[in-house]
């Protein structure tokens, strides 16, 4: 009886000890679990390669949330609209902590602040992880200007953060703008404009009496 008494004070101590972990990860991470955290959304003109749910959403580094949905603008919100007049964005939306990424404007959970940043410049944008692939969302401020909201006729259901052209998609366009450069230049005509003038010159320079030339400074030199 004894030894059955020792055995059911040790299963209590066990099972106190268990529920005293728990409930110590739970306090530590309550900090974090929680604080609010609201729907955003962000439309994509370009490839989102590397970005799955998961990714971290961070603002200037530091994590403030997660993408929770990869899929097509028109899924959600152009269903009924015919194919060749939905828009081929890419949507992404996430779960933020909008308290973390508050501007000067304040809490970005405030519609009107978020607007506000937005025309400051807000953006979100495809950044690398490093070499491995993958890819997360960096929220930050850059030029408006040079980086113009998409257009589109629906009203967002969750915060609506614009987004920006990644640096991949940056390095594409000035590419692709220099090869339809060339693509406009007319080099053969270039070449037979360089060609005529070489001719010309090669004429020119053969018309001249460079043997008399020589001879006459010859005598000039001579009388020095």
């Amino acid at each position: 009886m004894s030894r059955k008494a020792n055995f059911f004070k040790l299963g209590l101590f066990v099972l106190g000890a268990i529920v005293a972990g728990i409930a110590v990860l739970l306090i530590i991470g309550s900090g974090r679990w929680l604080q609010p955290r609201i729907g955003m959304e962000s439309y994509f003109d370009e490839s989102v390669q590397g970005l799955d749910i998961g990714s971290k959403v961070k603002y200037r580094g530091v994590v403030v949330g997660e993408v929770t949905t990869i899929s097509f603008s028109h899924v959600k919100y152009e269903s009924t609209v015919a194919a060749e007049k939905r828009h081929r964005y890419v949507l992404v939306e996430a779960k933020l902590q909008p308290r973390l990424i508050g501007g000067r404007s304040g809490d970005l959970a405030n519609p009107q602040n978020a607007q506000l940043e937005i025309q400051r410049g807000l953006r979100v944008k495809l950044a690398p992880q490093g070499i491995t692939g993958t890819s997360y969302l960096e929220i930050d401020y850059v030029d408006p200007v040079a980086n113009p909201e998409l257009e589109y006729d629906w009203k967002p259901e969750s915060l609506y953060i614009p987004s920006a052209k990644s640096t991949v998609q940056q390095f594409v366009n000035a590419a692709s703008e220099i090869i339809e450069r060339l693509r406009r230049i007319d080099i053969e005509g270039t070449i037979e404009s360089v060609n005529a003038l070489l001719a010309t010159v090669n004429e020119r320079f053969g018309d001249i009496d460079t043997k008399g030339i020589s001879q006459r400074a010859d005598r000039t030199l001579a009388k020095l």
